[in-house]
């Protein structure tokens, strides 16, 4: 191991310390107890008991951290279980305890919030970021607030061991993994809550993969299970935050114009495709693109998509048959204090599953439609450069 790999291998090593009056449980296990700072290096927005708010007590809540440090184990980890989604489940249930009677967690979490932080519109930073990043801010009364400077305490208190599973090894891997892609509230694939750990420094790429090297396995994933594995499109970039909202923006955006003014009609297929299946188009906007198919659904789901001309369709929404919603698998976020590089990540696993999508219109009048793309249609959509999969075609933009 090289010396900088060592060094940052000691710099996200965990504070580890027996837990004083409790070095031993009944059954003869060690606990011990981890111990972290952290800094939002981002806005939070969000993460309370109600949407689109803060908690009004904790700010970080122990059962939000929980909720992350589990998704992000099935997403790092969930290879143990061989294939099997039952399997997952037990061995989650080990870790983080299930509902149901003896569903206890082997891992206690206790937060104390060190600075609450303060209110702070998220217009300071940037468009992009306030209207592509943030939309789920606007509500009818205005832009719910965010807060800035924000930093939190984090304590682990666990056995060494619970059944098969050596515990320090698992919590690792999840600490690491929600540090270096997760955060804390709503958007956080989108970079918003994004932690720095105290004492800390932005990783490379490189040391990101020798992490997922080590803690991930390519095979062994349960069906419909987002992960990462050693092969997974992960790159750092010197972009800042706002920098990445703009890029991301304007590619899923793609437009022939120079200008706001003049943009142009979209190089991207929906909107002549809603034209044609709804029957409606303003007079200068006849449907022509060639391609019949709905890829931005790769993004995340639900899409509203919203005309703005005379005689176009009315706003129509491109969603899942039952599920409300399908979170993205693309994630960026800030690595460093001055939200600059960023890591992207392109998390594994099967979209849709269902197969077909759904487009609807106001009147609940429905279209069964396709996001998958041949080679030859992703070759007729400017942005993608013959990238069959769009979020991909994004991240090889970058």
């Amino acid at each position: 191991m090289s010396r900088k790999a060592r060094a940052f291998e000691e710099a996200l090593a965990p504070r580890r310390k027996e837990e004083k009056g409790a070095l031993l449980r009944p059954n003869g296990a060690r606990v011990l107890t981890w111990e972290r700072t952290y800094t939002l290096i981002t806005p939070l927005f969000g993460g309370g008991v109600e949407p689109r708010e803060a908690d009004p007590v904790s700010v970080v809540r122990a059962t939000e951290v929980r909720g992350q440090l589990r998704f992000w184990w099935r997403a790092l980890r969930g290879w143990q279980a061989k294939g099997s989604l039952e399997e997952l489940q037990n061995l989650e249930s080990a870790l983080f305890g299930s509902a149901g009677e003896g569903g206890a967690s082997s891992v206690a979490v206790e937060v104390e919030v060190l600075e609450r932080g303060e209110d702070v519109e998220v217009a300071q930073y940037g468009r992009a970021v306030q209207w592509y990043l943030g939309f789920p801010l606007r509500g009818e009364g205005g832009w719910a607030p965010v807060k800035k400077g924000v930093a939190f305490r984090l304590r682990l208190r666990f056995p060494e061991r619970v059944k098969s599973l050596n515990l320090a090894e698992e919590l690792e891997a999840a600490l690491w993994a929600w540090e270096t892609f997760g955060g804390i509230g709503a958007r956080t694939r989108r970079g918003f809550g994004a932690l720095l750990r105290e004492g800390a420094s932005p990783p490379t790429e490189k040391e990101i993969r020798e992490r997922l090297g080590r803690y991930s396995r390519q095979g062994g994933w349960p069906e419909g299970v987002p992960h990462l594995t050693p092969q997974s499109l992960v790159r750092v970039v010197p972009l800042s935050w706002k920098e990445l909202a703009e890029r991301y923006q304007a590619f899923r955006q793609a437009r022939p114009g120079g200008n706001s003014r003049s943009p142009g009609r979209s190089l991207w297929p929906e909107p002549d495709e809603i034209r044609r299946l709804t029957g409606r188009h303003a007079p200068t906007h006849p449907p022509r693109h060639p391609v019949r198919k709905f890829p931005r659904a790769h993004f995340g789901l639900p899409i509203i998509f919203h005309f703005k001309d005379r005689g176009d369709p009315p706003d129509t929404t491109l969603k899942l048959p039952e599920a409300e919603r399908r979170a993205s698998p693309l994630i960026f976020r800030p690595l460093g204090e001055g939200q600059k590089p960023c890591v992207v990540a392109v998390l594994e696993g099967d979209r849709f599953p269902e197969k077909k999508l759904l487009l609807e219109d106001r009147n609940r009048r429905t279209w069964e439609v396709d996001p998958r793309l041949t080679p030859e249609e992703a070759g007729k959509i400017s942005p993608l450069r013959g990238q069959v999969d769009p979020v991909r075609a994004f991240v090889e933009s970058l």
